[in-house]
């Protein structure tokens, strides 16, 4: 659903075919879920920033209000945090 949300708004804003070459499609199953409907794009950066890390998905719904705050340090700041 994520590449084919990627394909379609390439092509809806940049009017230009999303590359996908060289990508592995992963179904990563028993990962931790959103349980509202305002969370999405936090959890999707979560995501990333754990499989990156090459982290066990040790997170929930209930740490979001960390996350953003931490999120919003490392971009004033300009840095990540680990």
């Amino acid at each position: 659903s994520l590449l084919r949300y990627l394909q379609d708004e390439s092509l809806d804003k940049k009017k230009e075919v999303f590359k996908t070459a060289g990508w592995q499609l992963d179904n990563v199953q028993n990962i931790p879920q959103q349980m509202n409907g305002s969370d999405c794009g936090m959890f999707s950066c979560i995501y990333a920033e754990y499989i990156c890390r090459n982290a066990r998905f040790a997170f929930s719904q209930k740490d979001m209000p960390y996350f953003r705050r931490k999120m919003v340090y490392e971009i004033m700041k300009k840095k990540l945090l680990m």
